[in-house]
This record gives C-alpha cells, structure tokens and sequence, in this order.
C-alpha cells in the first residue's frame, strides 16, 4: 500500500501513545491516531514504513461507546493529552493492557502487573508544567512541542496543571514584557508544591535555587526544583501507599530501589522498617537529595550509588539477602535492553516488584 492510498479499518486495540492499531486485508499493521478500540473510519495513509503503515482519519464510522468530548480546545493540536476523548476509567483500562503487553514482550509474566490505580481528580492535579517558546516573525508563541518536534502549539492554560500554575501562567502571559523576556527554543518550568508555592524558571534552575519541599503520606521530602519528582500528589501517595503494603506483607530484609530520584521509595521502605536499603540515580544531586531524605528518617547508613543503573545493577545486588525487595521506576524512555535482560536473569523465587508510573490522567 501506498501513501494516498484510502482504507475502511476497524481498531483492535490502542498502543503506547494512543494511536489505534489496526490492519489490512493483507495483516498490514496500520496505526490510527484518535480512534479507539471497536471503532471504524476511512483513512488515508501518510506514511509507509518497513514494518507498519501510518494514517489519517478521513471520515468515522461506528464509534465507542467510550467516547467523549474532549475537555481541552488544543485536542488533536498537542500531542500530550491523547486519551482526552474518553474517560479516566476507560483509559486506565487501556493503559493497563498496554503495560501487560510491554512485559509479556519483555519476558515477564503479565499476570504480575499489580491493579491499575486512578487516583484523584483527573483534571488539575499535575504540579509541573514545562512549555516551550517559538519566535516567528515577530510573533512569540509559548505551549507544548508538536508531534513533529518542531512546532509549538500555544495555550493559555493547561487543564491537567494545578489552578495554582495556571493562574501564575495567565498573569505572565497578561503582562506585555514576559513574551519580551523569553526567546526561541526556550523550555520554561513551572513547579507547585503546597510549601513553595509556585516556583518558575527557564531553561534549568538557578544553581543555588532551594530544594523544594514536597508533601506525601510518608512525610515530607526535599527534592532538588529541576529533579524529577512524581507529578500527580494523589497518585504518588496511592504508589507509597501500595509499595508499603507490599513491603509489610513480605517481610523484606533488604529494599532495592532502581532510579530511585530523591528517594521516595526508599524514604517508603524506611517507614516500614526494612533494614538494608540501597538505591541508584544518575543525578548526582538527587542522590544527595536521598541521602539526606533518608538521613532526615534515622537511616543514615541507607547506601545510595550515582551511576548508570545497568552498570552499577551488579553492585547494588552484592551480598543482599534472599528476602529482597527490587523496585524499578524507570525513566519514560524505560529500561536498557541490558538491565532487561539482567533483570530477566535474576534466580528464579527473586521478589520483583515492577511498579507502573502513570504521570498523566490522560
């Protein structure tokens, strides 16, 4: 098949991303943004690869039941909020078959996927915000990157941030020598937290910006303000909520926390009494942040190690215990093939607990 080329698809099932994947005659793999499972349309192919072809929705057909307007007028224009046109519970559903997917393909047994969480409001909840600035011809627009990394779509409020963001965003966007200040490929940040308000900078955070002060169930932690921390409040204290009935239930001698940013984990294994607790990041100064999170617990001698987790996996299993607990939360981009295969490599009866992260409601 051809770009041009027009074909009538139903949707077997939606992908990582959102797209619909459906198929030709001939078991063509076609991918269809917008479309969800049971739903059927005319498309147009734009794109032929070597082992899927790409389309466009040309006129729909039988649709979803699951189907909803969608609550934001940029839809369709940013690519972030793909699931935007059904509801929360639905998209946790297919979510959730996406990542039993994932680990099927990636050796593990999806049957120890944990239930999907949905926690909180699904609009309003992320305290971050990171926008980025095109200049054109005398225009500025700030908003999110295209889908072809390139374009910028502008907004004027995000409904997925906190009122708090949104409303520090407008007064910015209200005031003429804001637009003036900032310049072409520019990333601006927002961060919101109870106990700083909300805080903004451009590109990266001053070097001697103050760590933020985040609230969650298992207390406070301090993260450095351009760290990764878990975006959704609600959800991140469902996680720890979670991780902890899991720590509790098997009695672990030993907790192992890969990517462990700023220690959330491992200040959670330390609430629930694990002993050995070990942990590695990249970033330097969250590791710094760990330590003194955990050093803020009692926990002083919590080992934490900055490095690539594939090449320091070996180090951190050194001598534990056999009553481990393994928690990976990876980065977006996921997993190295070689600590996938590392992990697939661990004796059989090893304790791994795989914890899906699912920063955005939609």
């Amino acid at each position: 098949m051809e770009c041009g080329g027009r074909i009538a698809v139903k949707i077997e099932k939606t992908v990582f991303g959102g797209d619909g994947l459906a198929r030709s005659d001939s078991g063509e793999v076609i991918f269809v943004p917008g479309l969800l499972p049971g739903e059927t349309a005319l498309v147009e192919i734009t794109a032929v690869k070597k082992n899927f072809l790409k389309a466009k929705v040309l006129k729909t057909g039988e649709t979803s039941p699951e189907r909803r307007p969608p609550e934001c007028p940029a839809f369709h224009r940013c690519p972030g909020c793909v699931y935007f046109h059904t509801t929360p519970e639905y998209e946790t559903e297919l979510k959730q078959q996406q990542f039993r997917d994932f680990l099927a393909g990636a050796g593990f047994d999806p049957d120890c996927a944990a239930e999907p969480l949905l926690p909180g409001e699904p609009l309003g909840y992320r305290n971050k915000m990171v926008l980025h600035v095109h200049k054109d011809s005398g225009e500025c627009f700030i908003g999110y990157v295209g889908a072809d990394n390139q374009s910028v779509t502008p907004i004027g409020r995000c409904p997925l941030v906190t009122p708090e963001i949104n409303e520090f965003f407008a007064g910015q966007l209200d005031d003429p020598g804001f637009r003036h200040s900032v310049h072409h490929r520019m990333k601006l940040t927002w961060r919101h937290t109870a106990h700083d308000g909300v805080k903004f900078f451009r590109n990266a955070p001053p070097r001697n910006a103050t760590w933020l002060r985040e609230d969650t169930c298992i207390g406070e932690l301090s993260v450095p303000m351009g760290n990764f921390f878990q975006v959704n409040r609600a959800g991140a204290d469902q996680l720890l909520r979670l991780y902890c009935d899991v720590v509790k239930k098997g009695s672990y001698q030993c907790a192992i926390d890969l990517y462990c940013g700023a220690g959330l984990f491992s200040a959670a294994a330390a609430s629930a009494g694990v002993a050995d607790i070990r942990g590695a990041e990249i970033e330097e100064d969250s590791i710094s942040a760990a330590r003194y999170n955990l050093k803020k617990r009692g926990r002083e001698d919590a080992a934490f190690f900055a490095g690539d987790a594939e090449k320091i996996f070996d180090q951190l299993l050194e001598n534990a215990p056999a009553n481990t607990l393994l928690t990976v939360d990876p980065p977006r981009g996921g997993l190295s093939a070689g600590l996938s295969r590392k992990l697939r490599s661990l004796p059989q009866g090893s304790d791994i607990q795989i914890l899906k992260k699912g920063e955005d409601s939609h």
